[in-house]
């Protein structure tokens, strides 16, 4: 499907950031850099991501600039900007693509047959290797959520009981 890109003024889109910006309880976002970005460049969709929304303006990906440009910037509510227009399940195909890009070699596939075909990698690179993961559990026994034991490289890791 080719990409549809449509206008909406800042006041038809929806989204469901909170009016203050932040959700209670989690770390609050850090929301300089964008609005550094945006009052410096503007608003570049081409050249960082377009804001996603369905065909009546509720915003799937992005709300955070736009809750900078309605709310925190102020802008006029007559501003058009340019959306990039999908359905959710469009949206999820997208971002489960990238997010897996990188995971391809890692995954069991099927050949044309239907026979499981093993992984080309069989492991990603742990920063620091297995063995840093291995010191950490041996030091801190009783980690919630691992109550067994279990093997690495041959070898059997302690994780204690929770």
């Amino acid at each position: 499907m080719a990409k549809e890109i449509r206008k909406f003024k800042l006041s038809d889109l929806t989204i469901t950031v909170p009016d203050n910006g932040q959700w209670e309880g989690m770390e609050a976002y850090p929301y300089a850099p964008i609005k550094e970005s945006l009052l410096a460049e503007g608003y570049k969709p081409a050249e960082y991501n377009y804001i996603c929304a369905d065909t009546n303006g509720n915003v799937m990906y992005g709300s955070r600039r736009v809750w900078l440009m309605k709310n925190d910037m102020s802008m006029d509510q007559s501003t058009e900007v340019d959306c990039e227009i999908m359905t959710k399940s469009e949206l999820y195909a997208e971002l489960n693509k990238r997010l897996n890009d990188d995971m391809k070699d890692l995954l069991t596939t099927r050949d044309e047959n239907g026979d499981l075909v093993p992984p080309k990698q069989s492991t990603t690179n742990i920063e620091g290797g297995v063995s840093n993961l291995m010191k950490y559990h041996k030091k801190n026994a009783n980690i919630a959520g691992y109550p067994y034991d279990y093997k690495v490289d041959g070898q059997v890791v302690d994780a204690g009981k929770s």
